[in-house]
């Protein structure tokens, strides 16, 4: 039987879900054509492969109808009502899964039936079972405004409408919060986009909405108010302006206090997603020129590590990405002794098809650091190319590692490989490949100064490396010039 929607569909189930996929189909309240059931019964037989010699349509047709002519119409049919069923099964089950809409409809369909009484019971219940909640605030805001736009009905039908003002206030207010937390999440997103794809989100008409409002007002006021969700809103709106507006410091403080303090109420990867953006701001500063930023991203790391905040999963395997940006901020703000005991403690929780490259590559940063340049192209060269997913990196260590060593050739030539690499590879974004571009026009122009004599260049090369807009190993570079006058 060729593979269909159905099939790999289904092929996704667990044991536990093509069992109740299976009452589901059983079932004549979801399901009103036995025949389905029957066709369901007669495929789920070769689950989970579904790949036996028996299993095709001519077989699947002989199970439901013996001794009938095949006729492969009928077969097609059924296969795309059951694909249709199996995705309403999917959608209630999804819908289940949150039970707050369960118990709103219930709600709404007592209301609509006219037993506003019993309406209103139900949604005191609704109202004090999801009155508190940990994470997910932009749904959470989202479903206490239903709440009390319910509410607000329903008074008018129960004669409580001295209730309905308290009701309108909170429903409004509910609303400003769920738009604030839209808003912010939304902005975060545009702007990572626009870095990534260079996409101009300037020209979306919802930037166009977002940067006529009062965002700095309102978020003022509701610090002044000491609204129980400033600390809520606070964190998403200076993560969204610390990242958007880089060159502003107030806004990086205040995400930093934000970031620093504590984060309890939100859930554990949205604590980590946090971080995550507190990372990105302060390499845009540091790519930017701005060194000092490396400390508060180390000091950020730190706090990282002591929550346990390195991975998809409270206690499960280091994030490589995490652990490969750890590593070379504590490199940059020469924190080598922390680093080799972070590398003690934590290289074991990295998953192990990584382990040994990330290990390699930590180690030849560190020894390149102490100038043990032939052991660090030792450990460089030990790092599987094919499999590690940090090529950018290999590569720029490699290049300092052939100046140091004074392998002319070799530099000349890994320097041309990187240029293809660099500007041929569609997964490095453009701001990253800009950066990359600029340190191999940097050091090439070091080299050719060092060529025509150093000595008498007047601080020309200097000039120019500090006027570039790659930053890239800038202070090793200024470092290799000053130490040939």
């Amino acid at each position: 039987m060729k593979q269909s929607g159905l099939i790999e569909l289904v092929s996704t189930f667990s044991k536990v879900e093509i069992r109740e996929f299976t009452r589901f189909m059983n079932s004549p309240f979801f399901n009103g054509r036995t025949e389905a059931a029957r066709y369901w019964k007669a495929v789920r037989a070769f689950y989970p492969k579904f790949s036996a010699e028996k299993f095709t349509a001519e077989n699947i047709f002989r199970i439901l109808k013996p001794g009938k002519k095949f006729d492969v119409t009928e077969i097609r049919r059924l296969n795309s009502y059951t694909l249709k069923m199996a995705e309403q099964y999917l959608a209630y089950k999804g819908v289940k899964n949150d039970p707050f809409y369960f118990d709103i409809a219930l709600t709404i369909q007592l209301s609509e039936r006219g037993l506003y009484n019993r309406s209103q019971k139900q949604l005191i219940a609704v109202d004090k079972k999801h009155s508190t909640q940990k994470g997910d605030y932009e749904f959470y805001f989202w479903k206490r405004y239903l709440i009390e736009r319910h509410k607000n009905s329903l008074y008018s039908f129960t004669g409580s409408d001295h209730l309905a003002p308290e009701a309108i206030v909170k429903r409004t207010d509910m609303f400003s919060y769920h738009t604030m937390a839209v808003l912010c999440k939304s902005l975060v997103s545009l702007f990572i986009n626009e870095k990534n794809f260079n996409t101009d989100y300037s020209k979306s008409d919802f930037y166009s909405m977002v940067k006529g409002m009062d965002l700095d007002g309102y978020i003022n006021s509701l610090s002044e108010k000491k609204s129980e969700y400033y600390p809520v809103l606070a964190a998403e709106y200076y993560q969204a302006m610390a990242l958007i507006h880089n060159d502003n410091d107030d806004h990086f403080k205040k995400f930093k206090e934000v970031l620093f303090g504590e984060l309890g109420m939100f859930t554990y990867l949205e604590q980590i997603n946090f971080y995550s953006i507190f990372e990105a701001v302060c390499t845009l500063k540091i790519e930017g020129g701005g060194q000092e930023y490396s400390k508060d991203l180390f000091e950020a790391y730190r706090i990282m590590l002591k929550k346990g905040l390195y991975s998809y999963t409270p206690g499960g395997e280091f994030i490589v990405r995490i652990f490969r940006n750890i590593i070379h901020t504590a490199i940059m703000i020469k924190e080598y002794n922390w680093l080799e005991s972070f590398l003690a403690e934590f290289l074991p929780k990295v998953n192990a098809d990584s382990r040994d490259n990330m290990g390699n590559l930590a180690n030849a940063l560190l020894y390149f650091e102490k100038g043990e340049f032939s052991e660090s192209l030792g450990l460089l060269n030990k790092i599987d190319y094919e499999l590690f997913h940090f090529k950018i990196d290999i590569k720029n260590l490699q290049l300092r590692l052939y100046y140091e060593l004074g392998y002319t050739e070799e530099l000349i030539s890994a320097i041309d490989t990187y240029k293809r690499f660099v500007s041929s590879n569609r997964y490095i974004s453009s701001r990253y490949k800009a950066l990359c571009a600029g340190f191999i026009n940097n050091l090439s122009l070091v080299m050719k100064a060092e060529a025509q004599g150093l000595k008498s260049d007047n601080g020309w090369v200097e000039r120019e490396l500090i006027s570039s807009e790659s930053k890239l190993y800038l202070d090793w570079l200024l470092e290799k010039v000053r130490s040939k006058k």
